[in-house]
């Protein structure tokens, strides 16, 4: 009967550990598919709000709005894309863009498109979730 037992709780014990192995291995694999991200706009109080939603979704996000805090990033950070919000201009959006490029140019910039829908901070949530979901399929697609 004591044998009986001992089987039974070390087998209650390998299913338990094995299950908890899975969901480990699946939140790191889901973890290492997460881009890193970096999100530009104009105010930075506003910026702040919007990193803490994305967390929520689980996304990796660095926000700015000053060039040299940009530049240090692009430059520190392993930044797999970065997305501009519609708080900036034009003129100043397509400046941001060409400043980018100068730093690096393999990194793909991804402004918001210009439309009265997608105006406004709460739409630029969707929009880098959006886009952080479709890099994660394409880097699963090229696996």
């Amino acid at each position: 009967m004591v044998k009986f037992i001992a089987i039974v709780i070390l087998a209650a014990t390998f299913v338990g550990c094995s299950a908890d192995k899975s969901n480990t291995t699946k939140e790191n694999t889901e973890k290492i598919m997460e881009p890193k991200i970096l999100a530009i706009g104009r105010l930075q109080s506003t910026l702040d709000v919007l990193v803490e939603e994305w967390e929520r979704y689980g996304r990796n996000v660095i926000a700015s709005n000053s060039k040299d805090r940009i530049k240090e990033i692009i430059e520190t950070e392993s930044i797999d894309f970065i997305a501009i919000g519609g708080g900036l201009p034009d003129d100043e959006r397509e400046e941001m863009v060409e400043y980018i490029a100068a730093i690096d140019s393999s990194i793909k910039v991804h402004p918001i498109p210009r439309n009265e829908e997608a105006m406004g901070p709460y739409n630029f949530i969707p929009f880098l979730n959006n886009l952080a979901i479709m890099f994660k399929v394409r880097k699963a697609m090229e696996e």
